[in-house]
């Protein structure tokens, strides 16, 4: 099976040592591996591995689009390939983080582990302009340093307890209507419990959350309280509340009670994701 990715490459690109290192990645011979700009023709089209690259114009200079056929001895990861080429090239080379926002990136760079990045396009057609990173890149002085938690909420994490609960509405012949009580039942039961998973999983997808995100979960576990759904589905919906609440305090520990607040509102992670 041919795997293929994009890369975006921020500084210059020197093009034989591009191939020798697409070479030595992927374990081939060097007359396996064709380089060639968007415009060429006469390509090697039969060889192991194809990269076609295109500039771009503000903080991003080249786009690579790279195609690995199953010949390959060896199978990399984008990730890999791309930590491997920023050595090789002495550049950051940046790749798509995946999920649904295409802002978001990762960039590897040959002077220390990959960090976060975020891409936006620019003011000219076909530009991309790095808006920040979440470490410093000495080879982007000029780039920001800042947090970017709006991947966490991006990453999706399942919530059994909750499906369980949509299982006993169908059952019952029960549709949420959006915006309805019930529509916001089972969306609160979610992300409640999308909370509860995050704490057992180690935060995903960085090991990292924000006291603003966790003040925010405890407030929808407020409006669980007030929730009301019709009677014939009451104590499965409190059961599953419950169940959700026993796993939160599982992985929590006091803090101290705050005055006419929910018991959730005195436990915390331990240790705590945002420190």
């Amino acid at each position: 099976m041919t795997t293929g990715y994009d890369l975006l490459i921020a500084g210059d690109l020197d093009v034989v040592r591009l191939r020798v290192a697409l070479c030595r990645i992927n374990e081939v011979p060097l007359d396996e591996v064709d380089v060639a700009d968007e415009d060429a023709e006469d390509r090697n089209w039969q060889a192991i591995v194809l990269c076609t690259f295109a500039p771009r114009s503000g903080d991003i200079r080249w786009a690579l689009d790279v195609y690995v056929t199953e010949a390959a001895p060896v199978r990399r990861s984008v990730a890999e390939s791309a930590e491997e080429l920023a050595v090789e090239l002495r550049v950051p080379v940046l790749y798509d983080a995946g999920g649904v926002r295409p802002s978001a990136y990762w960039l590897a760079a040959p002077d220390g582990p990959r960090t976060r990045a975020r891409v936006y396009d620019g003011p000219e057609e076909g530009s991309l302009v790095i808006d920040a990173v979440e470490r410093p890149v000495a080879l982007l002085p000029r780039v920001r340093v800042a947090p970017q938690p709006e991947v966490i909420k991006d990453h999706p994490v399942p919530h059994p307890i909750a499906d369980a609960f949509d299982a006993v509405l169908g059952d019952s012949a029960l549709i949420p209507v959006t915006g309805d009580e019930l529509w916001h039942a089972t969306t609160r039961l979610k992300a409640w419990e999308a909370l509860a998973v995050r704490m057992t999983t180690g935060w995903p997808p960085d090991g990292r959350y924000p006291r603003d995100f966790y003040d925010q979960d405890l407030e929808v576990r407020d409006q669980l309280t007030r929730t009301v759904v019709p009677a014939v589905v009451a104590v499965p919906f409190e059961r599953a509340v419950e169940a959700v609440d026993a796993v939160f305090r599982d992985h929590t520990t006091a803090a101290g009670p705050e005055p006419g607040r929910g018991w959730w509102w005195g436990r915390v992670p331990d240790p705590e994701p945002w420190s």
